[in-house]
């Protein structure tokens, strides 16, 4: 017993409860707001299945419907952490506390006990709530004591979690303000750090990409965690079991530091002298890095515009930070430090900038690749290749672009080659080109990838049947396996037609296999929108939709022979007339936001207009001509929107309506 109350004072815990219960009272009146009251006031017994679910999810912290309850435990913990050892914040106040007749280590152990009382006591009392109206009312039917425990702990162990790293970080500075500011910042520090030099790298990298994410990882802070939607499946016994040991451990850090701080430290910023330079110097780079990915996207990569953001981001950081430590804002005597910080960092974009490492440059030889990625999803090749967590049939990696083929690995090889030496290269869409070696090792590179500029490399991979094969599985799925096959035209109220029959399926189904073979380069590229769609809906419940191009000319040539094509597709005869407009959007500032607008009647010039459209990218580039279709078909009336590209190849009759919104 005397062991025991020499490590903790019951003084300095009662004392800590009578000056700070507003804060667990405060935090226990919401969690009751939030659960116990709430769930008295639903009617019961309720009927509607996604409201039980509802009343089921409140108690689970991952499922969506507890956006306040997280928000508290990302505060409270926090502020209780701030104010319960705020005496380290002043120094009359550190002065006093540690003239009392304990140790350091009663002092730390009765402050924490006192901060983890006032966090628990609310979650009890809640818990203890729950379990009674479990027991004496319907709420029995939509979640069990099981449920009230789970959340009880769950969210005692976050609060503990949130609360220990708030007190760690608490022992390395001496102001109220840094103090959660830091703790908050200490938490999105890894993701943030992460992100920024991604987005940095890749500007001065050509080709550059980490074979990671942010997010991902099982084991996080707390504000991050739930910011990136961790689901509860995640937290295991081990997970737990990683969290409890990461609490203590936070505990135990804090404490090893709080031994050796001095009390002069009440006040500063940074509590010891040896990290006053790793704070400076961090807030200079994360500012830098901050304010150089800002200016790289609002100004498409400029490397001035770069270098000018890294310039403004550092010098703002740099005597953002001294005028912190210095508590003053007399600091420009301090510029040596920020000259000799600048010419390391010219020359690290020096060597960037020049490829001293031969990053961009290299490119494995053929003979080195067991296979190559070559798609839009680093996720699916995280999943299916570098973790092995999922397998090859699973339905969110369908049509995964994986080549083994040597040729179309050659043709990959050489593709890269020219996009590693084309850095000009801005256009397109993303592309990711990720080799497993020989060795087993990978190599990964990411390029905005024109496809008309690059035809000749492309179009022997696209028109491989290795390609086609991961791209549209229709061609390795047998009739039997088909259910159903519907085709639509989303332009116009006409019923989509819907295949059942067995032979229908079959016969569709070959020569739509026959149609993609045969599809050349030209036709899978083509720009645009494509307006009919296949859906194979397979017995399994498997769903794959594909285009129905203008080069798939037997599986046209079947449904006009059904009589099914004109009973689907929009017709020419069934459109009206055509309007053309300037969209009001496009507008300069100031001027009346009033659509110019021009009429169509020309049999001729409507038939050209369904049959071009403005790519998807073209919008960003060029003012967009708003293209508007009405028109009667025998299911209703219709209106229909379209883009052209005012500078694109127009027949000389549709140009002279395009010159009249001028």
């Amino acid at each position: 017993m005397i062991f025991k109350g020499s490590l903790f004072k019951r003084g300095l815990i009662i004392s800590n409860l009578k000056r700070f219960w507003w804060v667990g009272g405060l935090y226990g009146i919401f969690l009751f707001l939030l659960l116990p009251f709430n769930h008295m006031l639903q009617e019961l017994p309720m009927q509607e299945i996604w409201a039980r679910e509802i009343l089921r999810r409140s108690l689970d912290l991952f499922a969506g419907q507890s956006g306040f309850q997280i928000v508290l435990i990302c505060i409270v913990p926090v502020v209780l952490g701030v104010l319960v050892f705020g005496y380290l914040h002043n120094g009359r106040a550190a002065a006093v506390m540690h003239s009392l007749p304990c140790s350091r280590l009663s002092l730390f152990l009765s402050h924490s006990a006192a901060g983890l009382v006032l966090l628990f006591l609310p979650i009890i009392f809640n818990g203890l709530v729950l379990a009674l109206l479990n027991t004496t009312t319907h709420l029995k039917e939509y979640y069990t004591f099981l449920d009230i425990a789970r959340w009880v702990g769950m969210t005692a162990l976050f609060d503990t979690l949130v609360f220990a790293l708030t007190v760690l970080v608490g022992m390395f500075t001496g102001n109220a303000m840094a103090h959660a500011a830091f703790t908050y910042i200490l938490q999105v520090l890894p993701n943030g750090l992460h992100v920024l030099l991604v987005e940095n790298l890749s500007r001065w990298l050509h080709g550059y990409t980490p074979l990671s994410y942010p997010g991902e990882l099982p084991y996080n802070f707390p504000l991050m965690m739930f910011a990136s939607g961790t689901r509860s499946d995640v937290f295991t016994t081990g997970a737990v079991a990683a969290y409890l040991l990461a609490s203590v451990a936070l505990f135990a850090a804090a404490f090893l530091v709080y031994r050796v701080r001095h009390l002069e430290a009440a006040g500063d910023v940074v509590a010891f002298p040896f990290l006053r330079p790793v704070f400076k110097y961090g807030v200079t780079t994360c500012a830098m890095l901050l304010a150089g990915a800002y200016f790289a996207a609002r100004y498409r990569s400029a490397p001035a515009v770069i270098l000018w953001g890294y310039l403004f981001g550092s010098l703002l950081g740099y005597f953002a930070a001294e005028a912190m430590l210095q508590k003053s804002l007399k600091v420009w005597a301090s510029y040596r430090g920020y000259l000799v910080y600048g010419a390391v960092v010219a020359v690290l974009v020096w060597g960037l900038a020049t490829d001293v490492t031969g990053y961009v440059r290299r490119v494995p030889a053929p003979e080195e690749v067991q296979k190559v990625y070559f798609g839009s999803n680093l996720g699916e090749w995280i999943h299916l290749e570098m973790l092995k967590d999922a397998d090859a049939g699973d339905p969110r990696y369908e049509g995964r672009m994986f080549f083994e083929d040597r040729n179309n690995i050659e043709h990959l090889v050489r593709l890269h080659r020219e996009l590693a030496a084309d850095r000009s290269n801005q256009t397109g869409a993303t592309r990711y080109i990720i080799y497993t070696l020989a060795d087993g090792s990978y190599l990964a590179r990411r390029y905005e990838v024109d496809e008309r500029k690059y035809a000749a490399f492309l179009k022997p991979l696209y028109e491989s049947f290795e390609y086609k094969k991961a791209r549209f599985p229709v061609l390795t799925q047998e009739p039997e396996e088909i259910k159903m096959i519907e085709i639509n035209d989303y332009r116009v109220p006409k019923n989509p037609l819907i295949l059942s029959d067995r032979e229908e399926i079959r016969e569709f189904t070959d020569l739509l296999k026959q149609d993609i073979m045969e599809a050349t380069f030209a036709e899978m590229t083509a720009g645009g929108k494509h307006h009919v769609t296949i859906n194979v809906m397979g017995a399994n419940g498997r769903s794959d939709q594909y285009a129905l191009l203008n080069g798939y000319r037997s599986v046209i040539a079947w449904l006009k022979k059904k009589g099914y094509y004109e009973g689907i597709v929009l017709q020419p005869e069934e459109v009206e007339y055509v309007a053309l407009e300037n969209p009001a959007d496009y507008e300069r500032p100031g001027e009346v936001a009033k659509p110019r607008r021009v009429e169509i009647r020309d049999r001729q010039v409507i038939e050209e207009l369904l049959n071009i459209e403005a790519p998807p990218e073209f919008a960003r580039n060029i003012r967009p001509i708003v293209v508007i279709f009405y028109g009667r078909t025998t299911a209703g009336p219709f209106e229909y929107h379209s883009y052209i590209n005012p500078y694109g190849t127009l027949s000389a009759a549709l140009k002279e309506y395009v010159e009249q919104l001028d």
